[in-house]
Formats: structure tokens, sequence, C-alpha cells
């Protein structure tokens, strides 16, 4: 069950190397020209950080949203270290149903503990049936 006792969970502390063929290949699958910079949209593929205890549904869940925003550029080499916390938790009916609205907030600083970004993802889950 989704529900608000979710909100201010957070997920362990990952730390990742950004390394030139990863950007480079993300580069490539989103049609962007590798150049040896990051893309915007790069830091959406850190996934890593799971949070314990939540179990979202895969079949049915839609990714509503994404809000990324930069305090300082990501190069290729950084060390990036980041953490993903539950920000919120709600709930609309809609002409599908009800359905569950998780907020997920991921911030990312760099091994001095400079903050380099920070991330807002929606993510909306249908209500299944009860049984």
């Amino acid at each position: 069950m989704i529900g608000k006792e979710l909100i201010g969970r957070e997920s362990e502390s990952v730390v990742v190397k950004i390394k030139s063929e990863e950007v480079r290949r993300f580069a490539e699958a989103t049609g962007v020209p590798f150049n040896d910079r990051v893309p915007p949209t790069f830091v959406g593929t850190l996934m890593q950080a799971s949070i314990a205890g939540i179990e979202l549904p895969i079949v049915g869940l839609i990714h509503g949203e994404q809000k990324i925003t930069y305090h300082r550029p990501i190069r290729i080499g950084d060390s990036i270290s980041y953490k993903r916390r539950v920000k919120d938790v709600y709930d609309r009916t809609g002409r599908l149903g009800k359905m569950t609205f998780v907020v997920l907030e991921t911030v990312g600083h760099d091994l001095t503990g400079e903050l380099v970004f920070t991330s807002s993802s929606v993510l909306i889950a249908q209500a299944r049936e009860e049984a």
C-alpha cells in the first residue's frame, strides 16, 4: 500500500562516478550530440538509490513529471553522492478512478559537499481493485 506514512523516508547515499562511456551512450540513445559534456537529463539515469519499504507497482505506473535544477554543471569525471526521498504522497480521482501520486526528490552533492543538482519526479499509480 502506498500512503502518507512513506513521506520523509529516504535512501542511503549512493556515490557514482560520471564516466565518459556512460554519458556517450546516453547521448546517443537520446539523440544528443556527444561533445564531452553531460546532457541535462543525464541525472535521470541515477536510479540506483532505492528507498527501504517502498514497493511501487510496475504495472500501470506512470512517470508524470520530472524537474531538474542544476546548481553547477556536472562534468565527466565528477563523483556525485545522492539520496532520494519521498517528498509527498497524495490521491486524486480522475476518469480512470483513484490514482496515487508519489513525489520523489533526489539531491546530489559532489564529494566536497557542494550542492550539484536537485530533482523532483512525480510517479502515478492507479488504484488496484481489492480482491
